[in-house]
C-alpha cells in the first residue's frame, strides 16, 4: 500500500523542516529514473547519459551559489556534508580546536559532542538576545591556535542572519579554516562563494522545494576533504558511493529555477511572513517576535505566545490543519524547550511557548489570513481552560 493521504485542506507552514518539491522537480526525477537511467560510473553509453544529468545538475547549483561546479561535492543530507567537513578537519592531529556557537543545527552540535569525547577542544560561544554572535567574541576565540571556525548562516528557528562577511573577513585573517551551514541560507539570501572567504558550505536541496535526500558541500580546496566512506571514485572518490541520480537531477532543477525567480520568490515569501507577524501580533494579545531586531531571513517567524503552551497549540493547529513547529524537525521530538531561544536568553517557559512558522514561495495570502484566524480561535480557547 501507498501513503497517500489527503492534504487538501492542509496549510502548510513549516517550510523550514521542508518544502514540497516543484512539479518541474518531480518531472526531473521521473526523468532520471526514466529515460536518464544509468549508473553515472558506467563506461557505457547510458552512463555518460546519466553522467550528463548529473554534471547539468551540479553547473545548475554552482550557479545558485556562484561557485566553480568542481568546487561541488553531492551528499545525501545536510548532516552527512556538515560532518564530512568536521571529520576532515579533525583527523590529521592528535589535538584540535574548534571555535563555533551555541544556537548551530544539531548535526553540528552533536557532531563537536562527538569530537569532545574523542580529544577535540571545542569553544561553544554565546549569542546575544537576539541570536546574534558578537565578532570580538569570535576574535578574542581566535586568539589561540583554530583549526575551524562554524557558524550558521541563518537559523533554522528564528531566521536570524549573522555577519557572514565579517566573519569570514576575520577568519581569512586569522588564516582559520571557515565552515557554514547555509541551509536555511541558499535560495533565500544571495550566495556569491567568490565574494566571500568560506572554505566549506553546506547545503540540502529540500528547503527550496528540491527533493529530500540531496545535498551538496561546497570546499574552496578539495584537496582539505577527507572522506569517511571508501569505495568507489564517484565524485572523484571524495564521497563515493553510486550518485543518487534522481535526488541530484531534482536538485540540480530545484537551483536553475530559484535561481531565475529569485528575486519574486524571496519577495513573495517576505511578503507573506510580513503580513502574517503583523496580523498575528495585533490580533493576538502577548506575542512578541523572537529575534525581531536582527536582521532575519524573508521567510521566517518565530513567535512567543505569552501565557500558552506551545506544545498544545501545535497540536491543536495540526488537528486543523496548519503545520508548524516549534523548532528544527531534527529535535521536534525532543521534550526539553528550544536550546536556540535558551541560548538567546530566554527562559525555559518562554521557549516552551514559541513557534515557528516558516513559508515558501507556493503559499499564499488566503492561507495566511485562514491559519491567523485558526490561531487566534485556538489561543483563546488555550486561554480560557
Amino acid at each position: 500500500m501507498g501513503c497517500t493521504e489527503d492534504i487538501s485542506g492542509e496549510i502548510y507552514l513549516d517550510n523550514n523542516a521542508t518544502t514540497k518539491p516543484l512539479p518541474e522537480v518531480k518531472e526531473a526525477i521521473c526523468q532520471a529514473m526514466g529515460e536518464q537511467f544509468g549508473n553515472p560510473s558506467s563506461a557505457h553509453s547510458a552512463g555518460e547519459r546519466a553522467r550528463r544529468c548529473v554534471e547539468l545538475a551540479r553547473r545548475r547549483t554552482s550557479d545558485l551559489l556562484g561557485c566553480s561546479p568542481q568546487d561541488l561535492i553531492f551528499t545525501s543530507s545536510g548532516t552527512e556534508s556538515n560532518n564530512m567537513v568536521f571529520y576532515s578537519c579533525t583527523r590529521k592531529k592528535e589535538k584540535n580546536r574548534i571555535v563555533t556557537t551555541g544556537i548551530e543545527h544539531s548535526s553540528i552540535m552533536k557532531m563537536c559532542s562527538f569530537l569532545e569525547l574523542n580529544g577535540v577542544h571545542v569553544e561553544t560561544l554565546e549569542v546575544d538576545e537576539q541570536g546574534i554572535l558578537d565578532i570580538r567574541r569570535l576574535e578574542d576565540a581566535l586568539s589561540k591556535k583554530t583549526d575551524l571556525v562554524s557558524v550558521q548562516w541563518v537559523n533554522n528557528e528564528t531566521g536570524v542572519i549573522q555577519d557572514m562577511e565579517s566573519i569570514s573577513e576575520l577568519c581569512r585573517e586569522k588564516g582559520v579554516l571557515f565552515h557554514t551551514d547555509a541551509a536555511q541560507a541558499v535560495g533565500k539570501l544571495r550566495v556569491d562563494l567568490e565574494a566571500f572567504h568560506v572554505d566549506f558550505l553546506s547545503f540540502t536541496a529540500h528547503k527550496i522545494n528540491g527533493p529530500q535526500g540531496a545535498a551538496v558541500l561546497y570546499a574552496k580546496d578539495r584537496l582539505l576533504v577527507n572522506p569517511f566512506l571508501f569505495g568507489g571514485f564517484q565524485e572523484e572518490g571524495f564521497r563515493p558511493g553510486t550518485e543518487n541520480l534522481p535526488g541530484i537531477a531534482g536538485l540540480g532543477i530545484a537551483c536553475d529555477i530559484r535561481n531565475k525567480n529569485f528575486e519574486k520568490a524571496i519577495g513573495k515569501m517576505k511578503d507573506l511572513r510580513d503580513q502574517f507577524e503583523e496580523t498575528v501580533i495585533e490580533s493576538i494579545p502577548k506575542t512578541s517576535i523572537n529575534g525581531a531586531r536582527g536582521k532575519r531571513v524573508c521567510n521566517t517567524t518565530n513567535i512567543h505566545f505569552g501565557g500558552i503552551d506551545g506544545r498544545k497549540l501545535v497540536s491543536l493547529l495540526d488537528e486543523s490543519g496548519i503545520r508548524c513547529s516549534q523548532s528544527s524537525a531534527c529535535t521536534n521530538f525532543e521534550i526539553t524547550p528550544s536550546y536556540v531561544l535558551t541560548a538567546m536568553g530566554h527562559s525555559e517557559q518562554h521557549a516552551y511557548s514559541s513557534i515557528r512558522f516558516s513559508f515558501c514561495p507556493e503559499n499564499s495570502f488566503d492561507e495566511i489570513e485562514a491559519a491567523v484566524e485558526i490561531i487566534k480561535k485556538k489561543c483563546e480557547f488555550l486561554r480560557n481552560i
